[in-house]
């Protein structure tokens, strides 16, 4: 044979993309060689009818001739077999009714496109402002449930298990799914009223210290983002060892719940720290009026 000439041979294609990305540099050589070759074998998909009911290809590859394409047992075909479930569902696996099992192959390429248009969303809200990236998961969480209500209203799940958000937990919704504002402002009331009574206690004989609190509390919550003023009643809170409890309260809120919460807290707060400056003394124990004159 010349150096011109030469014998046609036909290759496996191996994408490049299995030694390349970090997701699957622990696969064995084994599983990227058997990847290979389920994609060769949906070439016949079609003209040997390897098609379902959804117009989904599939792919019929028995086991005993994986052990010899593979040059391995069946517990090493067995192993790649799962090795390639296991990173990223690459295979997926539909028993057959005790024949050779149907194996749906998923493109590595489009596997890569869908991770990369979720990191895109990932970047795209880690640059917006804290109060709109709130508003967007509030969308996706809303979004969610309303699709799982969606598929329990067409019978097809009787009671779908899922975590309850915490504004669920806490009651925050009505039986309509409507805010409860009652629940929410109550709970903002109990805080704000918590927090001003852990300040009188901690600074108990420093009314200009509590004052200067009240001052600063205030003035945040008129210049900060809701979420930054919720960092600052956090951090008053601990120093006045409040229950964790009030603190994860606050934290449940949504953005629309979040106003009334916060918006109740500062009343409740503010109305303590009145009525001792008003000279009653009976939140403080003393009478800051008098003792400022």
């Amino acid at each position: 044979m010349s150096k011109m000439e030469y014998m046609q041979v036909d290759c496996l294609q191996v994408p490049k993309m299995l030694f390349q990305m970090e997701k699957y540099k622990n696969l064995s050589n084994t599983a990227k060689i058997l990847y290979s070759l389920f994609l060769d074998r949906l070439k016949f998909a079609v003209q040997n009818g390897w098609v379902d009911h959804n117009g989904d290809l599939f792919v019929i590859y028995p086991k005993s001739e994986m052990k010899k394409d593979l040059n391995t047992t069946r517990y090493g075909v067995d192993q790649a077999v799962q090795e390639l479930v296991n990173a990223g569902n690459l295979v997926r696996i539909i028993p057959n009714n005790g024949k050779a099992n149907h194996f749906y192959i998923n493109d590595i390429y489009e596997n890569e496109m869908e991770e990369e248009s979720m990191m895109t969303l990932d970047s795209i809200m880690e640059n917006m402002p804290m109060e709109k990236r709130e508003m967007i998961m509030d969308k996706m969480v809303k979004a969610s449930r309303d699709i799982l209500d969606t598929i329990a209203d067409m019978g097809y799940l009787d009671e779908y298990d899922t975590p309850l958000t915490s504004m669920e937990e806490r009651g925050y919704y009505d039986e309509e799914g409507n805010l409860d504002i009652d629940a929410i402002e109550a709970d903002g009331y109990e805080f704000g009223m918590g927090l001003a009574f852990g300040v009188l206690s901690v600074n108990d004989g420093k009314p200009e210290r509590v004052l200067e609190i009240q001052k600063y509390v205030n003035e945040q919550y008129e210049r900060c983002s809701k979420k930054k003023f919720m960092k600052v009643l956090e951090t008053i809170a601990r120093m006045n060892g409040n229950e964790d409890v009030y603190i994860e309260d606050m934290y449940a809120c949504n953005k629309e719940a979040r106003a009334y919460y916060l918006s109740e807290l500062m009343m409740c707060f503010n109305f303590v720290f009145n009525e001792m400056w008003q000279g009653t003394g009976c939140a403080a124990g003393c009478d800051v009026k008098n003792q400022k004159e």
